[in-house]
């Protein structure tokens, strides 16, 4: 699993597009793995609180960068693709615009989202 520290080298540090989508793409990794902890929790009496609270953590830090962006369209794309999870022309229904407005609005969000420093 990813950990978001490990992605914040620097404040200032220019991230491209492909790294600041593998970090997006982080939070439905995050999702999946708090609901299998859970579930195991639930089956097998373990609970791992810390892991838990960790992994909350860093997809708050996620959703809170998300919810940043200023552009609406961009804010409502990046929340729809990468936190609920939407494919593409699901996102280019929900917007109203064609694919490839879609893909414009991707690059545009990803070049214009900045995650927050720990």
């Amino acid at each position: 699993m990813m950990n978001l520290e490990d992605c914040f080298v620097s404040v200032n540090a220019p991230l491209t597009r492909v790294e600041k989508d593998r970090i997006l793409r982080s939070y439905r990794t995050m999702n999946g793995v708090l609901h299998s902890a859970r579930a195991y929790g639930r089956y097998f009496a373990a609970d791992d609180i810390k892991d838990d609270a960790v992994i909350q953590a860093q997809m708050y830090s996620l959703r809170a960068s998300v919810l940043a962006v200023e552009d609406a369209r961009e804010r409502l794309f990046l929340y729809h693709y990468y936190i609920k999870g939407n494919t593409l022309p699901i996102c280019a229904k929900i917007l109203g615009v064609s694919l490839r407005t879609i893909s414009r609005i991707k690059n545009s969000a990803l070049d214009s989202i900045q995650f927050q420093s720990k």
